[in-house]
């Protein structure tokens, strides 16, 4: 069962990790707490709110119910045909949890749907979800159900495009490592990017509940792009393993470095919209806070070239680091002049831990 979810579920997020991507930036980079909680609202309280909401959800089972029959036509997915060897109870169980794994986002915006509904006492109109979540269960377990009884196997031939893009491809290290995030590794990439842009509006959020001094979003914020430590790893191994000869390019230490910056200053691009699109920082104490997120995450990464990506070892100098982290932050040490030791720790540690 696990491999089946590994192959089926894990492989479409993967595919569609562009796709979610590019959602996650439009909601929590475009719209802002009020207006989540008015769209929920509408769903819960108008005429035919549910009505459109089962319309989203509906297009959304869909896409992942023609995935899934196209993906098991494959040659290399033979082997799922052999759970035909299952109990009808058993088949009917892990079918379930098939389509469950399909359908979490939608499970979580019914929780928060739900959160909603207790808050404002909406409950009346809560009820058309729970119906919605059976027969969207019962569609994508019968598609599978439907499709080991109908195998149907292919080889798919290479097609001409209709439309070939004019430019060459971009000859750049930054590039190729973030392709290679998107193609290769895109559900750590929507976990990670999911989790940090979630702790950034949770905490810009509680910010704006008082009067606070910069130490509170420095922290917060701070172990929001630390979050990122996932995909840093990822890159790690993509540099260590993928790409191999990359390390034996003629190419400076200094640059090498540049990179390693470039691509993280990218990677932290969506938090840092989710804190503009908040508001309630002002444009310097964003950019105070990109910085030290920055020189962070970079200071985090470097210590995969130490350890030679050994997790367990990192991991304890992560916490231990971000304790030092947030004491010099509740010290009043300016957010600038912290992330500039962050920066020179980097460019010293680097050309020693670094090795080709």
């Amino acid at each position: 069962m696990k491999t089946l979810l590994l192959v089926t579920v894990t492989e479409f997020f993967k595919q569609r990790a562009g796709m979610f991507f590019v959602l996650l930036a439009l909601l929590f980079g475009f719209l802002s707490g009020a207006e989540h909680h008015a769209f929920a609202v509408f769903f819960l309280t108008a005429s035919n709110g549910m009505l459109y909401l089962g319309a989203i959800w509906l297009v959304y089972t869909l896409m992942c119910t023609q995935f899934l029959i196209t993906l098991w036509k494959r040659p290399e997915y033979t082997f799922v045909y052999n759970v035909r060897l299952w109990p009808l109870l058993q088949r009917i169980f892990r079918f379930t949890l098939l389509a469950i794994g399909f359908l979490q986002p939608l499970i979580y915006y019914g929780v928060y749907l739900i959160a909603v509904a207790v808050q404002d006492k909406l409950l009346a109109g809560l009820w058309p979800i729970f119906p919605y979540y059976f027969l969207l269960i019962i569609m994508i377990g019968g598609a599978a159900a439907w499709r080991i009884t109908n195998p149907q196997l292919y080889v798919e031939k290479s097609k001409t495009r209709f439309f070939k893009w004019p430019f060459k491809r971009f000859a750049s290290w930054t590039w190729w490592s973030l392709e290679w995030l998107f193609q290769e590794k895109g559900v750590t990439l929507l976990a990670g990017k999911l989790g940090a842009m979630l702790f950034t509006l949770g905490t810009l959020l509680y910010y704006s509940t008082d009067q606070y001094d910069l130490r509170l979003p420095a922290v917060g914020l701070s172990l929001a792009y630390l979050l990122n430590i996932g995909i840093s790893f990822e890159l790690y191994q993509w540099e260590s393993e993928t790409w191999l000869w990359g390390r034996s390019l003629p190419v400076s230490r200094w640059r090498r470095i540049g990179r390693i910056f470039l691509v993280h200053a990218i990677i932290i691009v969506p938090e840092t919209l989710v804190s503009v699109r908040n508001g309630a920082l002002s444009a310097f104490e964003i950019m105070q806070l990109y910085v030290l997120g920055l020189s962070v995450l970079v200071a985090a990464h470097l210590f995969f070239y130490k350890k030679e990506g050994l997790l367990d070892e990192c991991i304890q100098a992560f916490l231990f680091g971000f304790i030092g982290l947030t004491l010099l932050i509740l010290y009043k040490i300016p957010v600038l002049l912290i992330a500039g030791m962050f920066v020179a720790f980097t460019l010293l540690a680097y050309p020693r831990w670094y090795r080709v």
